[in-house]
């Protein structure tokens, strides 16, 4: 397997080395089949959704791998979980099956990211070699060996693009903006999204590139969880990096708007006869330029809240603590302003917005709260170091396996949410 890999796309080892071994690769998926409902209301927090299953492809057009296995591969129900729940205890798996309307929208989310047919023309020129090398290249930045060895394994068969400088330039920024992005989002800036516009990424393009790395973050942290959640032993590389907290930054007194942008845009910024709001998108019209995945994303981001078996203080403790390491300025305000509201500990949210440290060092171990910051923190900067030890810590205190595997989704959805508010927009 490794050498009909290296000898179909030998150009991209040296930029995305894959750690590990193939063979350890996916495993049977978990079978699960769900009917979801479709809001029909559209907002920027609320956008519209409809993630029945479709077929496997974007229009019936351009490049794909053909072979039967591939096929098989894409329209399996269960392929988010990557066959992680083969093994694991029935009673986990009861619990694991009353999470389907979320399972299904991530399998949706799967198939708009990585269909096996894609029409590539003037607006939407991010092939599916582009999309793979990518989700390849930020599998490796979380260290989790299963992610890994299942897109090197979807894109060993793929045609190599072509080997001219153009491409090869392309291909380089692409590999660096996901690395960067995937491992410490800060360093993402407009310059950062205008030089992708520079080797000839659309706006659609850059939408489904910003997807794609933060759905395959979101699946290394839901797939880390659950096998922490499963008793499986962590495989940890020597001197794998470990993602480091955003600088602190001041936030302000009231909630600020969040205007998106896209290099597009950058010809409006210097219209001085508009009104900045005039141009301003929400998140839901930036990432309306590709509609398979937003609407998948959608259903994958409005399952968590307000969960009858979850405190809703927690999900917001959550989701502050990930916004903080990951540096999303407007996630964080949001967050803390849905926090005061919650509970009355002004101390905390304070200390918290300092630093993680902080905010444990204010809280006692057997209280949840600190439990909670100390789960979210770890699965956010190290999900390849996550293990059952965490998640113990807060079964000890009482939060059910149902509790944790939402708290897991959680944490999985607010990074990748961290990750597009901070780049798209401001």
């Amino acid at each position: 397997m490794v050498q009909f890999r290296r000898r179909n796309n030998a150009h991209w080892y040296h930029e995305t080395q894959c750690s590990g071994s193939l063979e350890h690769c996916s495993g049977s998926p978990v079978n699960i089949s769900t009917t979801v409902n479709v809001p029909t209301t559209v907002n920027d927090e609320n956008p519209p959704v409809d993630i029945r299953p479709r077929a496997p492809s974007e229009s019936d057009n351009m490049s794909t791998g053909s072979n039967i296995t591939e096929q098989s591969i894409i329209t399996e129900q269960g392929i988010f979980l990557l066959g992680v729940t083969e093994n694991i205890a029935p009673t986990l798996q009861d619990t694991l099956y009353h999470e389907q309307p979320i399972l299904t929208a991530s399998d949706a989310m799967y198939q708009a990211l990585f269909p096996t047919i894609i029409e590539i023309n003037h607006t939407n020129t991010f092939s599916l070699y582009d999309r793979l090398s990518t989700a390849l290249t930020v599998a490796q930045v979380t260290g989790i060996q299963r992610l890994c060895s299942h897109y090197a394994l979807r894109l060993a068969p793929l045609p190599s693009p072509d080997a001219s400088r153009e491409s090869n330039i392309r291909l380089t920024q692409i590999t660096q903006y996901a690395r960067q992005l995937a491992s410490q989002p800060t360093l993402i800036d407009r310059h950062a999204l205008a030089q992708l516009h520079d080797v000839g990424l659309t706006d659609s393009d850059i939408i489904i590139l910003s997807q794609i790395i933060g759905y395959v973050g979101y699946q290394a942290r839901v797939v880390a969880g659950i096998s922490a959640l499963a008793g499986y032993p962590t495989v940890m590389l020597p001197g794998f990096p470990r993602m480091e907290d955003a600088a602190p930054n001041p936030l302000p007194d009231v909630m600020p708007n969040w205007q998106g942008w896209l290099p597009s845009h950058a010809a409006n910024d210097d219209q001085s006869d508009k009104e900045p709001d005039e141009t301003a998108s929400t998140l839901t019209e930036l990432l309306g330029h590709h509609q398979q995945s937003l609407l998948a994303y959608h259903a994958i981001t409005t399952h968590q809240p307000n969960s009858p078996q979850l405190q809703r203080d927690w999900l917001e403790l959550v989701a502050l603590v990930s916004a903080r390491i990951n540096g999303s300025l407007y996630c964080q305000a949001r967050h803390r302003q849905h926090l005061q509201q919650l509970t009355e500990q002004p101390l905390l949210v304070t200390e918290l917005l300092k630093g993680i440290d902080h905010a444990l060092f204010l809280l006692p171990e057997q209280q949840i709260p600190h439990q909670l910051i100390s789960v979210t923190a770890e699965l956010t900067r190290a999900p390849e170091r996550f293990n059952h030890q965490h998640v113990k810590r807060l079964q000890t205190l009482g939060v059910s396996d149902t509790q944790v595997i939402r708290i897991i989704f959680s944490i999985a959805i607010t990074g990748w949410t961290n990750r597009l508010r901070y780049t798209l927009g401001k």
